[in-house]
């Protein structure tokens, strides 16, 4: 067996069971599991109804979408066992919600470790600027497919 092929892994270890992606809060909830930084292994304990982050890890920004837009946001835990979000690049949608180009992930950092990512999408009747970590879930005219993650798939799951 050749154990270098493990070698400074970063993956999370169980279900994340990711939540709360659709409510009227701006909260998430995840369920307890172990996850490993580049080979370190580190406890992830259950959260429930924690404040979602509000801004992308990597650029400091805002993570909004306008109606007709859709991207992917990643739910990531840093060493100290916080929620991160790291958000991909906005692309657009048609008037009926489909994909006008596919969505694609961003580059998530050797610091984080990816447990889940999120399919954000701004339909025709979203009014406004919905804002992640500030906006309520349940803001009409915005939909999500949540999928949970051991590490960062080669492309996402769009349906």
């Amino acid at each position: 067996m050749d154990n270098k092929v493990f070698t400074g892994v970063t993956a999370f270890l169980g279900k994340a069971a990711l939540t709360g992606i659709s409510g009227a809060a701006t909260t998430n909830s995840s369920s307890a599991g172990v996850f490993a930084l580049r080979g370190k292994a580190i406890t992830h304990a259950a959260d429930s109804g924690v404040a979602t982050p509000t801004t992308d890890a990597v650029t400091a920004a805002a993570i909004t979408l306008t109606a007709n837009q859709a991207r992917i946001v990643v739910f990531c835990l840093t060493a100290a066992d916080a929620v991160a979000l790291v958000a991909g690049e906005v692309v657009s949608l048609d008037s009926a919600g489909a994909f006008l180009d596919a969505p694609e992930f961003p580059q998530i950092p050797d610091t984080l470790c990816p447990m889940a990512y999120v399919i954000a999408k701004g339909g025709a009747t979203l009014s406004g600027t919905f804002t992640v970590g500030s906006s309520n879930w349940n803001t009409t005219g915005m939909t999500y497919v949540v999928t949970d993650v051991f590490g960062m798939p080669d492309r996402p799951q769009t349906a």
